[in-house]
């Protein structure tokens, strides 16, 4: 059942293991790799090959002849759209599968490492609801596979609330889709999830800059301190040596006399 291929919920389901909130797979001590990681691993070990291509799924009603194709990284979408025979008819271009592909905004887009799918699809494949206002029906937490409350999230989500989207749990928001897909008023929920995880992650950038500004203006007053104390040393020594120097030499006039 869909999103049992996630990593988080492969573990849970087989083992029984429970991912803990913001922590990763590996935290329960299982390791998920998919066919095409073993396979990329098996070819990088055994045969010295690095990883230059991946198996990508180019489908959609748009698409002329779907097929799975081998690609190069690098090579761009318009090029295994033209492969296939070509996607006239195509309204809108997803890299990825229709649950949480990411659109496109064109064809001259490169294929990357973590690409699976093309998805070209046509104007009936795409048709849009204008969403309306959630009447809390809670479908879209029990459609939720990580036990999240997504209609509380995208909620505060919409206020910019990034403190409370993240005390219900927008850490570990998996973007499956599955809310948006059970919502019967249609609100586009990942949208907003993506959108808030996206404005977290300025914010975390905007504050560690401003640490390591504050460290760098702490380390320079350090060593202006330091600088000062050193000067002032060195000036008391001066000082002493001056004074050590006139009472010698008045000794040794005294003595003379």
């Amino acid at each position: 059942r869909y999103p049992a291929g996630s990593a988080k919920q492969l573990i849970q389901l087989l083992t029984g293991l429970e991912t803990p909130s913001g922590g990763r797979g590996t935290d329960t001590g299982v390791l998920v790799h998919n066919v095409g990681t073993a396979y990329a691993v098996h070819r990088a070990l055994r045969q010295a090959h690095p990883l230059i291509s991946r198996i990508v799924t180019v489908t959609g009603g748009a698409v002329v002849r779907p097929q799975n194709l081998e690609a190069p990284i690098g090579a761009l979408v318009d090029d295994l759209l033209a492969f296939c025979g070509g996607a006239p008819a195509a309204a809108r271009l997803l890299m990825g599968g229709p649950m949480m592909g990411q659109p496109l905004p064109g064809t001259q887009v490169p294929i990357v490492k973590g690409t699976n799918g093309i998805l070209a699809l046509t104007a009936a494949e795409t048709l849009t609801v204008e969403p309306s206002p959630c009447i809390r029906c809670g479908r879209c937490v029990e459609a939720c596979p990580m036990g999240l409350m997504p209609l509380e999230m995208s909620k505060r989500a919409r206020r910019d609330d990034l403190d409370g989207a993240l005390a219900f749990g927008l850490i570990d928001c998996i973007s499956c889709g599955s809310c948006a897909y059970a919502c019967p008023s249609r609100i586009p929920l990942v949208q907003y999830f993506d959108y808030a995880r996206g404005a977290l992650e300025i914010r975390q950038r905007a504050e560690q800059k401003a640490k390591e500004t504050r460290r760098l203006l702490d380390q320079r007053q350090a060593r202006l301190a330091r600088e000062e104390r050193a000067k002032a040393e060195a000036a008391a020594r001066r000082q002493a040596e001056k004074l050590a120097a006139k009472a010698k030499a008045r000794a040794k006039t005294g003595a003379a006399a």
